[in-house]
């Protein structure tokens, strides 16, 4: 599928100047609000991050649901005769030759989460009996150009906003009303509740997904789509939970889904305010912590790692 990628490069926002500041979900729920350095290095100064295997496989897994919604249109009555005929493993085998071939064989784990997540839809495809079982939005590209007010020292200032966003998938529910469902490609993270004396989902976790799906919420309501009256929002984690001493791999239910929890556009309102509010001030300080800058390509650089910052460790 093509895409306007062009929406997603660097922000080149001045302020003072008639150009839009880009604001993506990743920008502002990821880049920001994970380190304000961080957003500046990558957003402001467009400094490019290395593929990596997660990034890569992330890609692939996409592209191929994406395509499978489409090949597997026509062949969605037989699958389903199948299942009803109690033979789920031929139903199965026609539901993976729905999957578009790669263009290079998958070394990263994707065909495991593929198959997870086929085995889940076809449950979702027999509980339906094929009512509302394709998605409605399915990787839509969603564009909003406005303007926001700020207020900064008094004076009230007009800044030109680009949002930008690609929806995984929104399924209609019996009301007409949708469903907005995330496909994640990393692990779902948990820890041991010594009170249930079970594993329960990391709360920090469950917050950042719900802040994810608010943006697309809003961004629906914001381009006056169509398909805006999103009431449940919830997310996929085909590839299992992580968390510290667990053993084996455990999977949330595959179609774990809640009411959308209005607050959540509050805190995305908030972020957005917190983002002019750097720009206006152009003050981006790093939030170093051990545990994600070792992810970060620009420790190099950050001031939390040079002499005399939080984090600085002279190398022998």
């Amino acid at each position: 599928m093509s895409r306007d990628f062009e929406a997603y490069r660097k922000s080149s926002y001045i302020m003072g100047k008639k150009e839009y500041l880009r604001i993506t979900k990743s920008s502002l729920t990821s880049d920001f609000d994970f380190c304000p350095q961080q957003y500046h290095f990558k957003r402001r100064e467009g400094r490019k991050t290395p593929e990596t295997d997660a990034m890569r496989k992330g890609t692939n897994v996409h592209n191929a649901m994406e395509e499978f919604y489409v090949y597997v249109r026509p062949n969605l009555d037989k699958v389903l005769k199948l299942l009803n005929d109690k033979k789920r493993e031929e139903a199965f085998a026609l539901f993976v030759k729905s999957l578009p071939e790669p263009e290079e064989p998958y070394i990263l784990g994707e065909q495991e989460i593929l198959i997870k997540r086929l085995d889940w839809e076809l449950d979702r495809l027999e509980a339906t009996q094929g009512h509302n079982f394709l998605p409605v939005i399915n990787e839509d590209e969603i564009h909003v150009f406005t303007e926001r007010e700020f207020v900064h020292n008094g004076k009230t200032h007009t800044v030109p906003i680009h949002f930008a966003g690609m929806i995984d998938r929104g399924f209609e529910n019996e009301d007409g009303s949708i469903s907005l469902m995330e496909l994640k490609t990393g692990k779902w993270k948990q820890k041991w509740d010594k009170r249930k004396n079970d594993w329960a989902d990391d709360r920090y976790k469950v917050q950042g997904m719900r802040k994810e799906m608010a943006f697309y919420v809003d961004l629906l309501k914001m381009a006056e789509h169509p398909l805006q009256n999103v009431t449940h929002w919830g997310w996929f984690y085909p590839d299992g939970s992580c968390g510290e001493d667990m053993e084996g791999v455990r999977f949330i239910d595959s179609w774990t889904h809640e009411k959308v929890i209005k607050s959540y556009s509050g805190k995305i309102e908030k972020d957005v305010d917190a983002l002019l509010e750097a720009y206006f001030n152009d003050h981006f300080p790093p939030k170093p912590h051990q545990g994600k800058c070792a992810w970060c390509s620009f420790t190099e650089d950050c001031p939390a790692w040079q002499p005399g910052g939080e984090h600085y460790w002279p190398r022998w």
